[in-house]
């Protein structure tokens, strides 16, 4: 948990967080987890945008397909914790 301390000076101001997308390892693979990401941010008004933290580099092309782009990488031990923005929608 020591990254959440460095990811959450990255947030941009008003930005909402999302926190912990995840499908079950069955649907891996299928679309679900963009399935879910696209209802989340069409359904959400987050005029200041959307700020997350992954630590699976397999989420990071997934992102950035909605328009996140990498702030910083974070090495952790075994972990590399990638902090991602994306803007509001004006």
């Amino acid at each position: 948990m020591r990254y959440l301390h460095q990811a959450e000076a990255l947030t941009p101001a008003g930005a909402w967080t999302l926190e912990f997308i995840g499908v079950r390892p069955d649907n891996m693979g299928r679309g679900a987890g963009r399935f879910l990401l696209d209802h989340i941010l069409a359904a959400t008004t987050a005029p200041a945008g959307f700020f997350l933290t992954t630590a699976d580099p397999a989420n990071v092309p997934l992102y950035r397909r909605f328009g996140f782009t990498e702030l910083q990488r974070t090495v952790l031990g075994p972990l590399t914790v990638t902090a991602m923005a994306r803007p509001g929608l004006t």
